[in-house]
């Protein structure tokens, strides 16, 4: 259901049904019409509030569980307070210190800038928390060095446009000399300059034609013939967790198989790309994406809902997201990821 769609609601519906999900956030309790009345001073009866609660649930808004008075959002009433009733939350000036830190890990190392990412999020947000790194191999190629390990064993340190970095161990029959590596190198950053990584991976053959008047080494040959391990990592993703002993804590996953949910969750990358990467229709990149309950269409975590954004680092993509209960502080949530987001898109390479 797109939201043009929604039932139309009165402005004492839009507050009833704005407070029952802030009073349902904080205390994972049905809501009563009685309660709301005395926590949020509203001048109207009991009476009054249990009509527009009754209107809610008949409009799809709210349910009634069957063992208490109270109500509780839909995944409808969530989507509507997300779209139109939310107010949107600021951090303190110690959490904008802590996420700013961040950007000066990822200058030194982006795997130790994306693994201590997770954890302040986690911490922050007391839920799950899924930093996907950028996949490299969509990136341009600026150069790379040869590095010499042992007699038969090579380091490449093989550099993007935006500043990112891999290195791959490479192996070689016999020793190479300083001079040779140098050559290759040369001839290698020469020919391969603002090139795809990927289409290196499949085209370096093309690109190196000619390439035996350069290679009296035969390092240029082993370029060729490995180019998928060094150029290519099409099937390697690095993710990086924090928090599952936060959202182990949460009133929803107390039950060991909604927890396991949470564990298969963490165990299968292909699900971890659906929940963080698939795009709403008509949200760009840059924009914060929440996706509830059962918008997931995945029945094993019906009852989780995820907040996630793409950051960029030059010309490659990568996801930062939450992963908790329906009932989590969307507001916070949001701000938590698109600030850092903000950190990881600002962040500077230096190798």
């Amino acid at each position: 259901m797109s939201f043009m769609e929604y039932p139309e609601l009165s402005q004492r519906e839009k507050e009833v049904l704005q407070f029952i999900i802030q009073d349902f956030i904080k205390t994972a309790s049905p809501v009563a019409s009685r309660s709301l009345v005395s926590h949020h001073q509203l001048n109207v009866s009991s009476a009054t509030v249990r009509n527009a609660m009754n209107s809610l649930e008949t409009k799809g808004f709210l349910d009634h569980p069957h063992t208490s008075a109270g109500r509780v959002p839909t995944d409808m009433g969530y989507r509507f307070y997300v779209h139109s009733l939310m107010h949107y939350d600021r951090l303190t000036r110690q959490e904008q210190q802590q996420l700013d830190r961040i950007t000066a890990r990822f200058s030194n190392d982006i795997d130790d800038g994306v693994i201590t990412a997770a954890r302040l999020l986690a911490r922050l947000s007391n839920l799950l928390a899924v930093v996907v790194a950028p996949k490299l191999a969509n990136g341009i190629f600026n150069k790379l060095e040869i590095i010499s390990l042992s007699s038969t064993r090579l380091l490449i340190v093989l550099t993007i446009q935006s500043g990112l970095a891999k290195t791959v161990n490479i192996e070689v029959e016999s020793e190479i000399s300083r001079g040779d590596l140098d050559r290759a190198s040369a001839f290698l950053n020469d020919r391969l300059q603002g090139q795809k990584l990927s289409d290196i991976a499949r085209h370096i053959a093309d690109m190196l034609r000619d390439y035996e008047y350069e290679d009296r080494s035969g390092l240029v040959r082993v370029f060729i013939d490995s180019a998928d391990t060094i150029f290519e990592d099409q099937h390697v993703r690095k993710f990086h967790f924090g928090g599952a002993e936060y959202i182990a804590m949460q009133p929803e996953f107390s039950d060991l198989s909604q927890y396991r949910s949470i564990v298969e969750l963490i165990e299968d990358e292909d699900m971890i790309i659906h929940l963080l990467e698939n795009q709403e229709r008509g949200v760009s990149d840059s924009e914060v994406r929440v996706r509830i309950g059962s918008e997931h269409n995945i029945q094993q975590i019906e009852q989780c809902s995820v907040v996630s954004a793409s950051y960029t680092l030059g010309s490659v993509t990568g996801t930062i997201g939450l992963v908790g209960p329906k009932r989590m502080n969307y507001p916070r949530m949001i701000a938590l990821v698109e600030q850092l987001a903000n950190r990881f898109n600002k962040a500077k390479f230096d190798y």
